[in-house]
């Protein structure tokens, strides 16, 4: 594609939305690119194969060493193909409670309350004609689910017919990002896109940075260490790459604080302190219980229930594994941990797995470029629990799990001994076992004030024609799964760019 209008920088949950919307509602020419390949639906579609398949199309990006967990480096991979996450990730769709999103716009972000944003998530995945991500009850859900939630019940909290983290003290079934027992990601509205002779996606293809011509944007440059090429736009440039890669193109642009890039000796475009600041992601710690009830995901029921999905489309191999939660409030009195299930681990081979998630964790870290070597991976530094309180809220979500577990309908179950934590202390065995729920966000914070990277429109402060469209804009994350979080952000990011498309 010559000369088009708009770049967008990663075709992942956010960007892939963002791009459709732009296609069937302007008259702009849209290039994509992404560093990683086509989805593979061969792969992918079967939601509990494709959880076990997941690691080839992911990053392998980790954190530093954190110190509150003794030393130990926390693997976070994301996913790296055509549709990121969404292509990769337990397809939950829980969008959060509604204070969480009113909370950015008193903080600044005006047009961002929830009541702002209600319609974007319901015209992606609840309008007919226009949905991208459509959005469904479980086809699969095992009996561990069913006694969990009425364990819940028995211990005291409201169940509700589809679990979506806006009330705290409920449980639920999640719905999910799913249709006729298939994953459904962001890549699934490829198929549409490519008949336009308006767009083209060119997927193994890395964005090195974005070129400036004085304050302005005028393209991408692409390639690796033997050649680069820069392609330019009419319009400008979205970045569109994650809370890991969205801060990274940025610094290597020159965009970013300038001590970090000075002492990469990069020249300074745009100095803007906020650039990977403010990384926050769930973090949590697992709960592994023995079970006398064998797991209707085991290996030896494998072939029948490849068989039974393929002629069927139903099944265990339709489940997403975590089928069922619990939201719980905290300090705050809201959503401030959940209690995720899987009915099925890799830590013990006759176990169930629950895990005490914080949800609104007080603790910030920081996604810099490598300046001895601004080429490479990103440094990620999530400065886990350093932040006064949010290792006991996760104990706390442990204790209400041995709550639930000692419910009777637990125990009728087939629930037994304790494996982790068992008999270890609490703040030892989060050293040892906690970790990430692959949410991190925030890294190129929407605001008002001196530390915000984008204001409000999305826009790059101190550049033109440059947007951010990802969950690097979120600046407090909320209490949901954020691919729903990442789609809202993009159909709200399309109406803005449509007022500064009007004139293509």
């Amino acid at each position: 594609m010559q000369d088009p209008d708009l770049i967008i920088v990663g075709a992942g949950t956010a960007g892939l939305v963002l791009a459709n919307r732009l296609i069937h509602e302007t008259n702009a020419r849209v290039l994509l690119f992404e560093v990683g390949p086509q989805y593979p639906k061969w792969a992918l579609d079967a939601p509990l194969a494709g959880l076990r398949l997941r690691k080839a199309w992911s990053w392998t990006t980790s954190t530093v060493p954190q110190k509150e967990l003794g030393g130990r480096t926390i693997p976070i991979p994301m996913g790296r193909l055509a549709g990121g996450t969404s292509a990769v990730n337990a397809m939950i769709a829980a969008i959060g409670p509604s204070t969480d999103f009113d909370a950015w716009a008193k903080a600044g972000c005006t047009g961002w309350e929830w009541e702002e944003l209600r319609p974007y998530w319901e015209k992606a995945t609840l309008s007919k004609t226009q949905r991208i991500m459509p959005v469904n009850p479980p086809t699969f859900v095992s009996d561990f689910s069913h006694a969990f939630l009425e364990g819940c019940q028995q211990e005291g909290c409201q169940k509700v017919e589809s679990l979506t983290g806006s009330q705290s003290e409920t449980c639920g079934l999640f719905d999910l990002f799913q249709e006729n027992g298939k994953r459904i990601s962001t890549a699934h509205a490829l198929k549409r896109l490519q008949l336009s002779n308006r767009f083209q996606i060119r997927t193994g293809v890395e964005v090195l940075r974005i070129p400036l011509e004085g304050e302005k944007a005028v393209g991408v440059e692409v390639g690796g260490s033997r050649s680069k090429n820069i392609i330019r736009s009419r319009h400008g440039v979205v970045i569109s790459a994650g809370a890991f890669f969205s801060p990274q193109i940025l610094q290597r642009s020159g965009i970013g604080p300038a001590s970090l890039l000075s002492s990469a000796r990069l020249k300074v475009h745009v100095d803007l302190p906020g650039v990977g600041l403010n990384l926050q992601d769930h973090f949590g710690t697992p709960v592994v219980i023995q079970s006398t009830t064998l797991s209707p995901g085991r290996k030896s029921q494998w072939i029948s229930a490849a068989l039974r999905y393929l002629f069927f489309g139903n099944g265990v191999m339709a489940s997403n594994c975590c089928e069922a939660g619990c939201f719980l409030s905290g300090q705050r009195n809201s959503p401030d941990l959940e209690i995720l299930t899987l009915f099925q681990t890799n830590r013990h081979p006759h176990a169930v797995e629950l895990a005490s998630i914080l949800m609104h964790p007080k603790s910030k870290g920081t996604v810099t470029i490598d300046p001895c070597n601004p080429s490479g991976p990103p440094i990620i530094d999530p400065q886990y629990l350093t932040a006064s309180g949010d290792a006991d809220q996760i104990l706390e979500g442990v204790e209400r799990i041995r709550s639930i577990v000692n419910q009777p309908a637990l125990r009728r179950f087939g629930l037994t001994t304790e494996i982790l934590p068992g008999s270890m202390k609490g703040r030892d065995f989060l050293r040892l076992h906690a970790s990430t729920y692959h949410h991190p966000v925030g890294t190129c914070r929407m605001g008002s004030d001196d530390l915000a990277v984008v204001d409000p429109g999305l826009k790059v402060r101190g550049v033109s024609n440059l947007w951010l469209v990802d969950n690097s804009i979120i600046p407090a994350i909320p209490a949901a799964h954020t691919a729903a979080t990442a789609i809202v952000i993009a159909e709200k990011a399309a109406d803005l760019l449509k007022k500064d498309l009007s004139e293509v």
